[in-house]
C-alpha cells in the first residue's frame, strides 16, 4: 500500500529506472547507453503489466520501437492530449495515471499484482514518495544528460537484491515496514 491516500492501491507500486554513477537516466529524450541486458531485463520484469511514464520517456520509446511497449499497457501520464493507440491511454495526473493502470491490470493483464512506473525525471519525482520497490540498474558510467533520477530516501528501503556485471549492477530495494 503506499502512503498518500489520493494514490491509494492495493497493488505494489514499483518504480523501474536505469541510472548513471552521476545521476543521469536520459538525454534528449533517450538513454545515453545502450545495454542490451538492461532492456532485455526490463522487458522481463514489466511484460504483462500496466506501465506508468511521462510523454518525453513515452515519445522517445515510440521513435525507437515504432509502436508503445508490446505486451503491456502504457500510461501516459501529461498534461497534453495526445492520440495513442489501443495499449497505451492518457492520463492526466498521478491520481488518474494510478486508476488507469489498475483498470488495465485487471481487464488486460488477469490481474497482476504490480504496477510500474518507467520514468522520466518529473515522474519519478512525483511517484519516489509512493512507491513500494524500486528496481534499478546502476550504470557503472558517468555520461553527459539533461535528465537525473530525482533524490530519493534509499534509508527508506532495503536492497533485498544485487545482480553485479561489468558496466552495471541491477539491484532491487523494498520499501522497509
Amino acid at each position: 500500500m503506499t502512503a498518500d491516500p489520493a494514490v491509494e492501491t492495493d497493488r505494489e507500486l514499483v518504480g523501474i529506472v536505469a541510472v548513471a554513477d552521476n545521476g543521469v537516466i536520459g538525454k534528449d529524450g533517450d538513454m545515453p547507453w545502450h545495454i542490451p541486458e538492461d532492456l532485455q531485463h526490463f522487458k522481463a520484469v514489466t511484460m504483462d503489466h500496466p506501465v506508468i511514464m511521462g510523454r518525453v520517456t513515452y515519445e522517445g520509446i515510440v521513435d525507437t520501437l515504432g509502436e508503445p511497449l508490446p505486451g503491456r499497457t502504457t500510461i501516459v501520464l501529461t498534461s497534453r492530449d495526445l492520440e495513442t493507440p489501443a495499449n497505451a491511454v492518457v492520463a492526466h495526473g498521478i491520481e488518474a495515471a494510478i486508476a488507469t493502470a489498475e483498470t488495465a491490470a485487471d481487464e488486460r493483464h488477469g490481474g497482476t499484482d504490480r504496477l510500474f512506473v518507467a520514468g522520466g525525471a518529473t515522474v519519478y519525482e512525483q511517484f519516489l514518495p509512493e512507491l513500494d520497490r524500486v528496481i534499478v540498474t546502476e550504470v557503472h558510467a558517468e555520461p553527459d544528460g539533461d535528465a537525473r533520477l530525482p533524490d530519493w530516501n534509499r534509508e527508506s528501503f532495503r536492497a533485498v537484491s544485487r545482480d553485479e556485471h561489468d558496466e552495471f549492477t541491477f539491484v532491487e530495494y523494498v520499501r522497509r515496514e
